[in-house]
């Protein structure tokens, strides 16, 4: 057998990994940069985060060139023409695939022929369906026009509160010093200005903050983690419709993203009290894989080739 090297890489507002694997000896390699959203990162940083992850995770594999390359990016469904457009020529590899980073997180819930709904809540939000080899798609338009739920979103919300809070224009919320705390500000006049310079990837981590003291019990901070929980809960609902899901039907729900936590965790709780409503039969999963692993499989379809199930465990260990 030939041995050649398939690639997937999997990127976002917040960073970029890629996942490298050489056939027949199945070398898994990986590597990781930064932001790769060209929406918001531009075509500069985009291409950078992406060649350095990409041509990173080849050079621990002793190559410079894959025969196949999946790169499933945030925004591509956007600016698909713009990205194909930026990696020509930049990419060494015998075939480029542009795909979004919401189909390499499906096929990291679904494989490439399952049906089921996946929540994708990272900076932004995005809510994707999959049936019959169909995307049925609500969100995802960016933090301008919606990603309600996503950790920039969330953590935008908590700021105001905390600024509420201080002006005593709103109820009295433990996010006022949590703020300070986390954004290292003295005052309210220093976070302030700290936040204005920053890009909205720091910010969006303050939204771990926000999950932890709304299990807490801060009141404020539990209503804006419900305001979350049943704006992504619309997009599911949205997207069964499209998908023409009935009440009776089993609804199959894979959490993907730095919102969720792999154990308790109160945004995931929410969200499945609202669908409840809807629908009977809720089964609320998390992936078998990493995104980066969808993106991957991705790769290795194009390439007529499938790994081992060795090589895919080996790779989430690396993709997570």
């Amino acid at each position: 057998m030939k041995r050649i090297v398939v690639a997937g890489v999997d990127g976002g507002a917040s960073s970029t990994r890629c996942l490298a694997v050489e056939t027949g000896s199945w070398r898994v390699a990986a590597c990781k940069s930064g932001p790769s959203n060209i929406l918001s990162a531009g075509p500069e940083t985009t291409l950078l985060s992406v060649v350095r992850a990409f041509n990173g995770a080849l050079g621990k594999l002793g190559c410079v060139e894959a025969e196949v390359v999946a790169l499933c990016l945030s925004g591509a469904w956007t600016a698909r023409r713009m990205l194909e457009k930026l990696f020509r020529n930049r990419i060494r590899a015998g075939k480029i695939l542009v795909k979004s980073d919401v189909e390499a997180a499906a096929a990291a819930c679904l494989g490439l022929g399952e049906q089921g709904i996946i929540v994708v809540v990272g900076t932004g939000s995005v809510v994707v369906g999959v049936s019959g080899g169909s995307f049925f798609r609500a969100g995802g338009w960016g933090h301008v026009f919606n990603d309600e739920g996503g950790a920039y979103s969330v953590s935008i919300e908590a700021l105001r509160a905390a600024f509420q809070s201080y002006d005593g224009r709103g109820s009295r919320t433990s996010l006022e010093e949590e703020a300070k705390s986390f954004f290292k500000a003295r005052s309210m006049e220093e976070l302030a200005r700290r936040v204005h310079e920053m890009r909205k990837e720091r910010i969006a981590l303050f939204a771990k903050i926000v999950k932890a003291e709304a299990e807490k019990g801060d009141v404020v901070a539990r209503c804006i983690i419900e305001d979350a929980a049943k704006s992504l809960s619309r997009g599911v609902l949205a997207v069964a419709r499209k998908m023409k899901l009935t009440r009776g039907d089993e609804l199959n729900i894979y959490l993907v993203g730095g919102m969720f936590n792999h154990h308790s965790d109160i945004l995931a709780r929410r969200i499945r009290k609202h669908l409840s409503l809807e629908y009977g039969k809720i089964n609320v999963k998390r992936p078998a894989y990493p995104p980066a692993v969808g993106a991957l499989l991705i790769a290795f379809r194009e390439a007529g080739l499938n790994p081992p199930a060795g090589v895919l465990k080996e790779a989430a260990l690396k993709g997570w």
